[in-house]
C-alpha cells in the first residue's frame, strides 16, 4: 500500500507523485516528496464563498434533506470521520446546486471558496469501503464517508440528483490517484456517465468535457479545482418496497487530494426522468498458481469468492486487474472463454474476442467452450484502440511447464518482462487482442 500522510489541518500544497504506468502504482511503498505544483497562478478572489458549508453527523436529518417526490426515507446511518459530512446552502450559481448534503473525503468545510489552494487535503486515517473497492480493484479506498438509508419509492426507479468535484484536476487525470464515488441502489452503482464510473477519469477536459467544469483559475468560488456539471442517477427499484441506497466517497490509494459530493436537497425522487444509469463495466482479476506456473483471470464475483477464499486450492492474487465491458455494450464484440483438462493434472482456460478464433476451438477436440463472459473493443487495422479504451496484450507460454497457459495484461513492463520469459505476443501488431475501457 502506499503510505499515508497524516495531517491534523488541511494540507495546502502536497502533492501526489505523477507515474507513467497506471496499475504499477498500487505497487508504490511511499509517497514522493511533496512539490510545488505548476498550475496557473489564481487571480484574486472577490465573490462569495458557498453561502455556507455546516458540519453534521445526524444521518437521519441529512437523509431527511434529500427526500423528494414519490419518496419516503428512513433508517440512516452515516459512516466516517465526524468532519467529513454535512450540508451547503446558496451554491447555485457555484456548484450547479442550491442546497443539499455534502459528503467529503476530507473536512467538507474547506471545500468552500474561493480556490485558493491547489492541493486542499485532509487524511483522517479512516478505512475504506469495500464496495467502492470493488469498482477499483487492485487498488483500495481511504477515507470513505457513506450516507445510506432506506427509500421506499412509488415507481420502479428512483433517481438522485447530484455534482461531483475535486482537488485531482487535471493533473491526475488517467492515473490511479482518480478518487471514487458511487451511488449503490440495491447494490448496484448508478453512478456511471456513459457506462464509466465518475471520476477525474471519466469526466475531464478530454472525455466527457460538455460535463466537465474547469475551476483550476477559481471561476467557481469552492476550493474544488475540477467539478461535474449537475448528473442524475437512475437505478431501477422495487416499487413500494424498501430500497437500500448507500451513497459513498473516498479517496483512492491513499489519502489525500480532497474530493467531494453534494447531493440536491429533494434531489432524490421516485419515478427517474431518464434511462438508467447503469454501469458498462466489468472488473478482471488476475491470479497465480505457483506450482503450475499458471496465470488465470476472471471477472464471475462467484469464481473471485472461491479463488479468495481457498475453495479453489493454490491460487493468489497477482495484485493486476483491468476493466472490460459487460455483454452488450454497444461498438464491443464478445469474449469466448475455453477451458481444457487435456494437460492434467494441469488445467487451462483461454479467452478470444475474435470470432473465427472462437469459431476454430468450438471444434477442438482439446478446448471446451464455456461461454461468453464479458466483452472488449476491436483495435482498427492500425493496431488502434477506440477513445477511452486501451490495450490489451496476450501471452503465450510456448508450452513451458508441459501445459499451455496465456497471460493478459494492459502493462508494457509486464509485457515486456514475459517476453524476456519465453513467452509468445499473439495477436494484431505486436500481441494486442483487443481493446479494454480505462
Amino acid at each position: 500500500m502506499t503510505a499515508r500522510l497524516l495531517s491534523p489541518g488541511p494540507m495546502r500544497h502536497a502533492k501526489r507523485p505523477l507515474f507513467v504506468a497506471a496499475l504499477c502504482l498500487f505497487a508504490a511503498a511511499a509517497l514522493a516528496s511533496p512539490t510545488a505544483r505548476g498550475d496557473p497562478a489564481k487571480p484574486p478572489q472577490v465573490q462569495p464563498r458557498i453561502g455556507s458549508i455546516d458540519t453534521s453527523t445526524d444521518a437521519a436529518r441529512l437523509a431527511a434533506l434529500l427526500a423528494g417526490p414519490g419518496v419516503t426515507i428512513g433508517n440512516a446511518r452515516l459512516i466516517g470521520d465526524v468532519l467529513a459530512a454535512g450540508t451547503f446552502v446558496n451554491a447555485q450559481a457555484d456548484v450547479g446546486i442550491a442546497n443539499g448534503v455534502i459528503l467529503s473525503t476530507g473536512r467538507v468545510t474547506d471545500i468552500a471558496g474561493p480556490n485558493q489552494f491547489d492541493a486542499t487535503s485532509t487524511d483522517f486515517a479512516m478505512p475504506g469501503d469495500a464496495d467502492l473497492d470493488s469498482l477499483i480493484a487492485p487498488l483500495l479506498t481511504q477515507d470513505a464517508v457513506i450516507l445510506e438509508f432506506d427509500v421506499t419509492p412509488t415507481s420502479d426507479t428512483i433517481a438522485v440528483s447530484y455534482v461531483f468535484g475535486t482537488e485531482e484536476h487535471a493533473e491526475f487525470v488517467g492515473s490511479p490517484f482518480a478518487d471514487v464515488v458511487a451511488i449503490f441502489v440495491n447494490g448496484v452503482n448508478c453512478a456511471n456517465v456513459g457506462g464509466l464510473p465518475v471520476s477525474v477519469n471519466s469526466i475531464n477536459a478530454g472525455i466527457n468535457a460538455n460535463l466537465f467544469v474547469d475551476n483550476r483559475l477559481g471561476a467557481r468560488s469552492t476550493e474544488l479545482d475540477g467539478l461535474t456539471r449537475p448528473l442524475e442517477c437512475v437505478a431501477a427499484a422495487n416499487p413500494g418496497m424498501v430500497n437500500r441506497v448507500r451513497i459513498a466517497i473516498a479517496d483512492t490509494a491513499n489519502g489525500v487530494y480532497d474530493s467531494a459530493v453534494f447531493v440536491a436537497a429533494g434531489g432524490i425522487r421516485s419515478p427517474g426522468g431518464s434511462s438508467l444509469t447503469t454501469s458498462a463495466l466489468r472488473k478482471v482479476i488476475e491470479y497465480y498458481h505457483h506450482d503450475f506456473d499458471h496465470y488465470f483471470i476472471t471477472s464471475s464475483p462467484d469464481e473471485i469468492t472461491k479463488l479468495d477464499n481457498g475453495t479453489f486450492v493454490g491460487w493468489e492474487r497477482t495484485g493486476r486487474a483491468f476493466n472490460v465491458f459487460v455483454s452488450g455494450t454497444p461498438g464491443t464484440v464478445d469474449v469466448c472463454r475455453f477451458f481444457s483438462t487435456a494437460f492434467a493434472p494441469k488445467s487451462s482456460h483461454f479467452y478470444t474476442p475474435s470470432a473465427p478464433e472462437c469459431a476454430g476451438l468450438k471444434s477442438s477436440d482439446s478446448w471446451q467452450f464455456e461461454d461468453t463472459v464479458f466483452n472488449m473493443a476491436l483495435p482498427d487495422a492500425a493496431v488502434a484502440c477506440p477513445p477511452a479504451t486501451r490495450p490489451l496484450y496476450r501471452l503465450y507460454n510456448d508450452g513451458q511447464g508441459g501445459a499451455p497457459n496465456h497471460r493478459y495484461t494492459t502493462e508494457l513492463d509486464i509485457f515486456d518482462s514475459m517476453r524476456e520469459l519465453g513467452w509468445i505476443p499473439e495477436g494484431s501488431g505486436i500481441g494486442v487482442i483487443g481493446c479494454v475501457p480505462l
